[in-house]
């Protein structure tokens, strides 16, 4: 089984570089045909215009590295070691390199794990709301799995990925302006009959159907190449027994899956938060997040080793400030 699976790797990986280096590519024939076109001709508006605008779209394709969520908050090692101690020590079981920065998020769902920085440094985002009402050993769950799920991506890739997604939301996120909207109603109010016949709208109109048409390559290339990168459940970074077989039994990574595509727990989480429930209270609630009776079937002991009742309080101890900030907002998830 090994010797066959090895040689799909490869090739995935192989496939998934070319598609960067194509990427990267175009990124630069940009940058380098507005600079030859300014350089040609110096002396003339048009050159300096079409070779700026060449420069402009290249220099916003040039692809940057991946970086935190804007709303995650990074939590320092001094300030919260026992949710360092464990992300290690789950990163360690697991077979993955432990995060260097752990932040969290007051609205994410579950939790991520990526490379980020151009130090490519292993960085983990804790989501808030699932955390808070799941046991000691769901946590440990939580974070086997997300270790296990990262995308097998390297720099070149993420940059192109990163490139692939800005084309994509320039080209196909447009929508009609209001502001132009209003501005046609008010000219058609004010100039009645001498007022242009929908040529704003037109322009709005073609301009998406432009952007859509020109941005379907993009789109397809960002599937293929997602495609190319994702786990495929066949060693440490996969989801399969080999990435998580130390940590957790296949019926609690599937209850846990379950639980984060369903969001069961988030209704009960918002209610509590409404009528001013303590995260003590949260705790001690049956919400959901007691290990799946499925999984204690299978086997799974009630209590992890990588993570005891003790030091899961201590760990709701250290992020208390921040429950206390993220609870204000749990009625914003959905």
């Amino acid at each position: 089984m090994t010797e066959r699976i090895a040689p799909v790797k490869v090739l995935k990986a192989g496939a998934a570089l070319v598609l960067a280096v194509l990427v990267h590519s175009f990124t630069v024939t940009l940058l380098v045909a507005g600079g030859w076109i300014i350089a040609r001709s110096p002396g003339f508006a048009a050159a300096w215009a079409a070779g700026g605008l060449l420069v402009a779209i290249g220099a916003l394709l040039f692809p940057r590295p991946r970086g935190l969520p804007a709303d995650a908050e990074v939590v320092e090692p001094s300030a919260a070691p026992e949710l360092y101690g464990l992300a290690r020590r789950v990163a360690g079981a697991v077979g993955t390199a432990a995060p260097v920065v752990v932040a969290v998020s007051d609205l994410a769902v579950g939790c991520a794990y990526a490379r980020v920085g151009w130090r490519r440094r292993p960085a983990l985002v804790v989501g808030l709301p699932l955390w808070l009402v799941l046991s000691a050993r769901g946590r440990v769950v939580l974070l086997a799995r997300t270790y296990a799920q990262r995308e097998k991506d390297d720099l070149l890739v993420s940059g192109a990925l990163w490139t692939l997604a800005r084309w994509r939301e320039s080209l196909m996120s447009g929508k009609p302006l209001a502001r132009r909207g209003e501005t046609h109603m008010y000219m058609a109010t004010v100039l009645g009959a001498a007022a242009p016949r929908g040529g704003y709208e037109a322009a709005g109109t073609l301009g998406q159907v432009l952007g859509k048409l020109v941005g379907w390559p993009a789109l397809l290339l960002e599937h293929a190449l997602r495609g190319l990168v994702r786990p495929d459940g066949t060693g440490p970074e996969g989801t399969g027994a080999d990435g998580t077989g130390s940590v957790a039994t296949t019926a609690e990574v599937a209850w846990l899956e379950r639980m984060v595509e369903g969001r069961r727990f988030v209704a009960p989480l918002q209610a509590a938060a409404l009528r001013g429930a303590s995260v003590a209270e949260i705790r001690r609630s049956p919400l959901v997040a007691e290990d799946d009776p499925g999984a204690r079937a299978a086997g799974a002991p009630a209590a992890s080793p990588l993570l005891a009742e003790a030091a899961s309080g201590a760990i709701d101890g250290e992020l208390s400030p921040h429950y206390a900030r993220a609870m204000r907002s749990f009625g914003l998830i959905w």
